[in-house]
């Protein structure tokens, strides 16, 4: 706290700070005045808990001084010094709302008494506020939950409008704010002066990690323009942040038509990721579920023209990118169930230029795209190696695609030996053993045991696993000896490797 002492004699100023222990009773920054004029001042610019002023001063005397002092520091509060106890001084004194008065000559322990008992007024005036302000803030939040999801009265929803303070007789505009993935900084609209005059009226609530939501009451229906234009303020201002504006309604119980398209404008800026404000559109969204002529022809492409597979992926990515779109969710799901047919094709696994498709971390990679255009990148690469892999084994026999293809699903397997292989595709171990020299150039064990380098070099160089993972997966006896297989092939230990291929 700070209190401000405006009295002419310099030694009854003094002998207050020299003779009382204000930080005992809380205070931690002392001011002093000669005159009214200054100590008016002073408390304009400092905006002191306390004023501790003498009755009678030079140039504006106390009582001036107190009818001015509301205005320019109204939470103040005033502690009167006086000799002169003439009635109408004490009147104007207790007008002016003083909470106490100490007699000249100063008795400190009368000037202690006074002092702590106009902190604990504070005090308690301080603890009053902040309850209720606590209840404020949370009937506001309990109101944008209810206006953005619908479901109650006309007479409930005007009864909570007033309890928290907000207009029923405007128009309103619901805008959610988004940070990027990937993305950190300080709440979105907890800073006032972002918005400017729209932050004390507007309704605010925290959707998510993510998301913010931001309720504002317009005076007139034609200033969406002018909130769009803070919203533009604050793209340039803040990097990594999308904003989703809904139309204008004019009725409170259209809000949440409103909240609603501005979910979906931002949803459209998966599609969008130039647009960093979208605002809702008229048919933006069309495509709630997919026809089922969609999966019938990935499918065919997959199982019978496996070489047009990635164009065909193309064309449908762009057709979705064209509109009218899909919500991230469904397009989520729906390239997760193209790659989990992939995958399954290859027993779960493609390795293709160093880089891994794994059935158990599709689903994860798709959620963290945060465009369309990642998506489909994702899925291109998948298609290009799955076609890759397929024209590679095409020219081996299917006797030959079959161990290939066994290898892959079961080399986690520190047991996997010839006989298995053999005994899975019905041979002898001496018979596929020919068989597999002859058409590969190498033998069934270098095989495996390329296989699984290959492999492991691909996962280390993803950085999402730890070594003795990757020793696992791959099949591996113990973390130990995959390192020292792992440096006898490539000359660098698995943890060099991984730091050589991050740069």
């Amino acid at each position: 706290m700070k209190v401000l002492i405006a009295d002419d004699d310099v030694y009854t100023r003094e002998g207050l700070v020299e003779a009382i222990e204000w930080r005992r009773l809380g205070i931690q920054e002392i001011l002093q005045a000669e005159d009214g004029s200054e100590a008016l001042q002073m408390a304009a610019a400092q905006q002191p808990e306390i004023v501790i002023t003498d009755i009678r001063m030079p140039k504006l005397n106390g009582i001036e001084f107190a009818e001015r002092l509301s205005a320019v520091c109204p939470e103040c509060k005033l502690l009167f010094i006086s000799g002169y106890m003439e009635v109408a001084y004490m009147k104007s004194a207790i007008r002016l709302a003083a909470v106490d008065y100490v007699e000249k000559p100063i008795k400190l322990q009368e000037m202690e008494k006074a002092i702590g008992r106009t902190i604990g007024y504070i005090r308690e005036r301080k603890e009053r506020e902040a309850l209720l302000n606590q209840k404020v803030d949370m009937n506001r939040r309990k109101l944008a939950i209810a206006l953005r999801t619908g479901g109650h009265s006309q007479d409930e929803i005007i009864e909570m409008c007033e309890e928290a303070g907000f207009p029923t007789d405007t128009s309103y505009i619901s805008i959610i704010i988004s940070r990027l993935e990937g993305k950190t900084m300080e709440p979105l609209i907890a800073e006032q002066n972002d918005w400017g005059t729209y932050a004390g009226t507007a309704l605010t609530e925290q959707l998510d990690r993510r998301r913010e939501l931001l309720l504002i009451p317009l005076r007139q229906r034609n200033e969406r323009g002018m909130v769009l234009h803070v919203a533009e303020q604050i793209c340039r201002r803040k990097s990594g942040v999308r904003i989703g504006v809904g139309c204008v309604v004019s009725d409170l119980h259209e809000v949440p038509r409103s909240f609603q398209e501005s979910v979906f404008a931002l949803e459209a800026g998966f599609y969008r990721p130039e647009s960093m404000i979208v605002t809702f559109e008229p048919n933006l969204f069309g495509q709630h579920s997919v026809s089922g002529d969609v999966y019938l022809e990935f499918h065919h492409c997959l199982k019978h023209k496996p070489q047009e597979l990635a164009a065909w992926m193309e064309s449908y990515c762009d057709r979705l990118m064209a509109g009218p779109y899909m919500l991230r969710e469904g397009v989520v799901s729906l390239f997760a169930s193209f790659a989990h047919a992939i995958l399954n094709e290859k027993n779960g696994m493609l390795l293709r230029t160093g880089k891994v498709y794994q059935l158990r971390e599709t689903e994860r990679h798709l959620n963290h795209c945060q465009t369309m255009k990642e998506v489909k990148e994702y899925i291109l690469g998948m298609c290009l190696a799955y076609q890759e892999e397929v024209k590679e084994t095409s020219i081996y026999s299917s006797v030959i695609r079959a161990v290939m293809k066994y290898v892959s699903a079961h080399c986690s397997h520190p047991d996997l030996d010839i006989r298995e292989i053999a005994d899975h595709v019905h041979l002898s171990t001496a018979h596929l053993g020919v068989l597999f020299k002859q058409e590969t150039g190498t033998t069934m064990k270098q095989y495996v045991n390329d296989y699984r380098l290959e492999l492991a070099k691909s996962l280390i160089a993803g950085e999402h696993f730890k070594m003795a993972d990757i020793s696992k997966m791959c099949g591996y006896a113990s973390p130990g000896y995959f390192a020292k297989v792992f440096k006898s092939s490539t000359g660098l230990t698995p943890v060099e490797y991984r730091r050589k291929r991050s740069g």
